[in-house]
């Protein structure tokens, strides 16, 4: 049996994970105002930046911790700009 797509499902989620905890830790910070639509960016931005660390070619277990600083840093980014421009553009 092969395990590789059963490592990356729970890479995929773990990487979901870290960027939801991060627009987590903004939400916090905001004391939720105006964060929900920073949600769905910060998960993608944990996935996307956790995706990216093992395709530059860190593919060994120094590359698995690295992906997961990564997907914090970008659900932690994305989050922020997804929240700037909610709050922009919005009608009130």
């Amino acid at each position: 049996m092969d395990l590789d797509p059963i490592f990356l499902a729970l890479l995929l989620i773990v990487w979901t994970g870290l960027g939801a905890t991060a627009w987590l830790a903004v939400a916090i910070v905001r004391r939720g105002r105006g964060v929900l639509a920073g949600l769905p960016l910060g998960m993608i931005g944990g996935i996307a930046a956790g995706v990216l660390v093992p395709a530059a070619g860190a593919r060994d277990e120094a590359g698995v911790l690295l992906s997961l600083g990564a997907a914090l840093l970008g659900g932690f980014v994305l989050s922020l700009v997804a929240i700037r421009i909610h709050s922009r553009t919005r009608p009130y």
